[in-house]
């Protein structure tokens, strides 16, 4: 697949699209059940989405983490699309299929593009879940469109609940400056949890992908205060490895019990930030059962 550099493109001055696509479709032939694979018009640009699970299910939506695409669910897709009609959206400005017209560039204009998503979806509420920078996100739209939100899962959200630590965004910035080959498999090691193995394609993908282009996003993950949090009403379950590098995790969890009302907040352990690409099984498991739990009011 061709992809034309625009001037809102996310590819470096020497990037090459036809190697990130290549890679992207490599990870998406892990894709364990049958997809569509659709663009939605918005004010925004024009996002790509895959569509898995029963037509009539209950809608469910994906967000994923900073770098990485839609693609990073393969060890997930199929346990949830057994329940829900999934919708893994490409998140504009990122690195994947989306094609940016203008940029997100606060949480006003991220709450705007997700109501003319749901819009365009036919959707009028759906479930929400996000890894990392996705899991932020998750946070903000929970925070302000909650009428088009039925539950939250947020999955080691950046910056959100603790400031990242500073070798973190230190670790994260060298390679997005200086992307070389050993410096982006240190920083995915990092990431990770003693032990635990992540998908090779999705590495690959990776790798290929910050080494070619560049996140374009220009709402950053950051604190988010706590009358922000406390907007939150929509039932929420909080899901962070024991190994998350991020931050002090127990802080995390604290923060997130004070601030947010009723939420369930889960240290998982034996696990880095790459929580469900590393322990997909617990996480499957601990999402599906949350999400087809009724809920007291």
């Amino acid at each position: 697949m061709n992809v034309e550099k625009r001037v809102n493109s996310v590819y470096r001055k020497r990037g090459n699209p036809d190697l990130v696509m290549n890679a992207y479709n490599n990870t998406l032939k892990q894709w364990k059940v049958p997809f569509d694979s659709i663009y939605v018009s918005t004010s925004f640009g024009s996002v790509h989405v895959l569509v898995s699970g029963k037509e009539n299910a209950e809608p469910m939506v994906l967000l994923h983490g900073f770098g990485f695409s839609s693609t990073m669910w393969s060890e997930n897709i199929s346990a949830l699309s057994d329940h829900y009609r999934v919708y893994a959206i490409d998140f504009p400005g990122d690195i994947n299929r989306s094609v940016s017209a203008q940029s997100i560039k606060n949480k006003t204009d991220c709450a705007l593009w997700f109501i003319e998503m749901m819009d365009r979806l036919h959707i009028d509420q759906a479930h929400v879940c996000g890894h990392s920078y996705g899991g932020f996100l998750t946070l903000v739209l929970a925070s302000r469109v909650s009428e088009r939100i039925r539950k939250i899962v947020i999955i080691s959200p950046g910056a959100g609940l603790q400031p990242q630590s500073i070798r973190f965004f230190i670790r994260c910035l060298l390679a997005g400056m200086r992307p070389t080959t050993k410096r982006i498999q240190n920083l995915m090691d990092y990431m990770t949890g003693d032990g635990n193995i992540i998908n090779q394609a999705i590495k690959n993908q990776f790798l290929v992908s910050m080494q070619n282009a560049l996140p374009r996003t220009k709402l950053f993950v950051s604190y988010i205060k706590d009358n922000e949090l406390e907007q939150i009403t929509v039932p929420a379950l909080l899901l962070i490895g024991d190994q998350d590098i991020q931050y002090d995790v127990e802080r995390a969890i604290k923060r997130a019990r004070e601030t947010i009302n009723g939420i369930e907040a889960i240290v998982v352990p034996h696990a880095g930030h790459g929580l469900p690409l590393e322990k997909s099984e617990i996480v499957n498991r601990f999402m599906l059962d949350f999400l087809g739990r009724k809920m007291n009011k």
